[in-house]
């Protein structure tokens, strides 16, 4: 779980997330709802990726959850007609059991399903959706929005996750930094320190440790 500010980085942290799956050989299923998938590759080809041959082969699937939105009908290959969790529960019956262990499933804003339905009937879902796709060792990678559902529902998804993490926006040193932490991980110690995420005109990423101001590269 991923937990982030409306006005942080998230969508390019993903990329960067994605860009490093697929050059160590994931298979991953992104679904878009904040974007068309044509900005995605472009800003992939701007990161220095040609994604082309990993969406060729399928190593990397991308599903437009976005254009409904418009009022248009997606071209995309794969699409979804909307967040109603109806429709998701559907096409992620239909698509399971063709995602092998170690593949990666990454919903961009979880938030907008959220939205799409009430938290009651969305948290039963959501358990159900999860297990579903964890078993066998797949992999979620799900962003929700800080600050707009009840502290009921942050709770319940968080005590679900295996590992929580925190992109925030703050002041530091009278500039808006983009924040990175963990905030818990199951199973084993984890670093909670607090990094500054900066982005290039590349679009690579570095993190710095606040306290010491050593970089690392992303």
């Amino acid at each position: 779980m991923f937990l982030f500010d409306a006005d942080s980085q998230w969508l390019f942290l993903i990329l960067n997330m994605v860009a490093g799956m697929l050059r160590n050989g994931s298979e991953i299923l992104y679904i878009s709802t904040s974007r068309q998938l044509s900005d995605i590759r472009s800003n992939f080809r701007r990161y220095g990726l040609d994604i082309s041959p990993f969406e060729m082969d399928e190593r990397l699937v991308l599903s437009d959850a976005f254009t409904f939105k418009t009022g248009h009908q997606s071209t995309e290959k794969y699409h979804f007609p909307s967040l109603n969790i109806a429709d998701i529960s559907l096409i992620s019956n239909k698509s399971l059991e063709l995602w092998s262990p170690g593949s990666v499933r990454i919903f961009e804003n979880v938030s907008e399903v959220v939205d799409a339905s009430d938290e009651k009937s969305f948290l039963k879902f959501y358990r159900t959706w999860i297990s579903r796709f964890v078993t066998k060792g797949r992999i979620v990678i799900d962003g929700f929005v800080r600050g707009v559902h009840s502290d009921a529902l942050y709770t319940s998804v968080m005590t679900s996750a295996d590992g929580v993490f925190e992109l925030k926006t703050e002041e530091l040193e009278g500039k808006m930094e983009n924040t990175l932490r963990v905030r818990a991980f199951k199973g084993a110690p984890v670093d909670t320190s607090k990094y500054i995420l900066r982005m290039a005109e590349d679009l690579s990423m570095s993190l710095n440790v606040i306290k010491t101001n050593q970089s690392r590269e992303l």
